[in-house]
């Protein structure tokens, strides 16, 4: 039995040598393959690109107007984020909707129609048409009608010229009208001896054509070390029915060039360069009703120069804009020999934290702008015709901007910013009209302080809650007979929310508040023209909320409703709104492939 277990043990050390031994020399081997579906993923890293970002100012300006007094808010220079795994699936091109036509009426006789069409999917060009028209044809008691439109028409277009040029243009036509409504039937029988039925609409209208043409080309490099650049020209005229006339060229575009530092540190420099020249023509016509004084027309030209040189480059986690804005005032003069050249800063500074949810920004910028007729009228639509655009708004900005991203869902904003205004718009009551219905601009010199938070909730595009708000505090630099700053509130606050139930519900309801404001007028029976607040207007509570019911994907029901808390609120004075607002329509589409 001995020697069987040790012919045993000597022949299993033989064959394990054996296999050791042919393994090492190759004469063993075997493959081993798995099977199983493929799944390309794009795994998650952080993104880096640096494009040569080129403002492109062909965008037209929609036609819905509001004036708001919140400062501009700070826009971060550059911010990579992080890309989401994603599977790659291989689609098949999908139906296009590239055309829609929506109509709806409500209530004071108010239609709404909006026409739009664009060509299909094409690599090289796009082009298409839009049309729109809003209006109100009711009358408000004690104070007649309070006619208004807004109807305008836009051609557009996009052409890419071997892939490395794109041409753009867009032309359009804009007609405004409006009622000076703001006198009630005792104030007109009081001051003009008249009932309402003895005048006519026509003698207390305003009404505006806006023509506009722009045209714009860019290159579209986006590789470093190579030049790239942009053409901008903006042509308008604006005309209104008693004569007043502004016509506005502004020319503009950059070039700018990506480059590395130690091929670990990316930017790109700029060099902006804008002229903005205006024709205006005041009216010698005959002026709405209740005009006291004569009227005698005028013409005026000026200019506003702008150059821009800045650098945007990230350094050691650090995103930094640092520039000049060189800005020459030949509008302020009007012709005359005063002209002046400022100088604004141009300094931006972002830095991320905890792991990029965590955004501190800074800045300090400024800039010169034309106060024409055509923006004044946009704020004011009841200013006085023979207002042929003003002065140059000077303003320097100073702003401390947080970002924090608490999860997925929960986003904060918090800013303060204080700014530095000179020639200032605000409006005073007209003393040349006797009914105490139209408005005169006028310069004045303040210092703003905001303080301002908003903080939002997204879950998964279905539900959206924002709530937020800000407190104002002006500062009147210089003597001046007012004690508070006309027209402008000293908070505002906001909650909104929209909910989309399956793609078939869509439903939006917000909540504002705009705290008390004061008007202002010209003191009578002094011989000095001097500045007085007017009377308190009341707090604004509105509510406003929105219905869409989406049939399907071509088309669906919408009901708008605007002012739900029914309040007869003032932005100016005089001039009370209407109570709440109904709207009920369809939008329909056609789809193409």
């Amino acid at each position: 039995m001995k020697i069987i277990r040790h012919i045993s043990l000597a022949t299993l050390l033989i064959a394990t040598l054996s296999s050791a031994s042919a393994q090492e020399n190759g004469a063993y081997n075997e493959s081993v393959v798995v099977k199983g579906s493929y799944r390309p993923v794009i795994e998650q890293q952080t993104k880096l690109s640096f494009p040569a970002a080129v403002t492109d100012t062909l965008g037209r300006l929609e036609h819905d107007f509001s004036y708001s007094i919140s400062p501009s808010r700070l826009k971060a220079l550059y911010e990579p984020s992080r890309i989401k795994a994603a599977r790659i699936i291989g689609e098949p091109a999908t139906k296009l909707y590239n055309n829609y036509l929506r109509l709806g009426f409500g209530n004071y006789w108010t239609p709404l129609a909006d026409l739009y069409w664009s060509s299909t999917r094409d690599k090289k060009k796009t082009y298409g048409i839009r049309i729109n028209h809003l209006s109100s044809w009711d009358k408000l008691p004690d104070y007649g009608p309070n006619h208004f439109g807004n109807t305008g028409v836009t051609l557009f277009g996009k052409y890419i010229v071997g892939e490395k040029l794109q041409f753009s243009t867009d032309l359009g036509y804009e007609h405004d009208h409006n009622l000076y409504y703001g006198f009630t039937d005792s104030i007109l029988q009081a001051v003009m001896g008249t009932a309402r039925d003895g005048i006519y609409m026509a003698d207390y209208r305003a009404s505006y054509n806006l023509a506009q043409w722009n045209i714009g080309l860019r290159n579209m490099q986006l590789d470093p070390k190579k030049l790239g650049y942009a053409v901008n020209v903006h042509l308008s005229d604006l005309w209104g029915i008693y004569g007043q006339n502004e016509f506005n060229a502004n020319i503009g575009g950059d070039i700018h060039y990506g480059f590395n530092i130690k091929d670990q540190y990316k930017g790109i420099a700029y060099l902006r360069l804008e002229w903005d020249h205006y024709n205006n023509l005041t009216p010698d016509n005959e002026m709405p009703l209740g005009y006291l004084a004569t009227q005698v027309g005028d013409k005026f030209a000026g200019n506003i120069v702008k150059i821009n040189p800045y650098i945007d480059f990230i350094f050691r986690g650090l995103q930094f804009r640092t520039g000049l804005l060189v800005g020459w005032d030949g509008y302020s003069a009007r012709g005359s020999a005063v002209k002046k050249t400022y100088f604004f800063p141009d300094v931006t500074v972002s830095k991320k934290l905890m792991r990029d949810n965590l955004v501190l920004s800074l800045a300090a910028t400024g800039g010169i702008e034309a106060s024409s007729l055509n923006s004044l009228r946009l704020v004011n639509p009841y200013i006085t015709p023979d207002e042929g655009g003003n002065s140059a708004l000077l303003h320097y900005d100073f702003i401390a901007h947080a970002r924090w991203t608490l999860s997925k869902k929960l986003e904060a904003n918090a800013e303060v910013g204080y700014s530095l205004l000179r020639n200032d718009i605000i409006f005073a009551i007209d003393p040349d009209y006797s009914l105490g219905n139209v408005f005169l601009p006028q310069n004045i010199d303040d210092n703003r302080l905001t303080v301002g938070a908003t903080i939002s909730f997204v879950n998964d595009e279905m539900l959206t809650l924002r709530a937020g708000g800000h407190y104002y505090n002006y500062n009147i630099v210089g003597e001046s007979t007012l004690t508070r700053m006309p027209y402008r509130p000293d908070w505002d606050a906001l909650l909104a929310a929209d909910v989309n139930y399956h793609d078939k519900w869509i439903f939006h309801l917000e909540g504002r508040l705009l705290g008390n404001m004061v008007g202002s007028k010209f003191q009578s029976g002094s011989a000095t023209p001097s500045l007085v607040n007017t009377d308190v207007l009341p707090m604004r509570y509105g509510v406003a909320a929105e219905v869409e019911y989406r049939h399907n994907r071509a088309l669906s029901f919408f009901l708008r409703m605007d002012n739900l808390a029914f309040q007869r609120y003032w932005y100016w004075d005089n001039y009370p709104s209407q109570r709440g607002l109904f709207i009920a329509g369809l939008t329909y589409t056609i789809p193409h492939k």
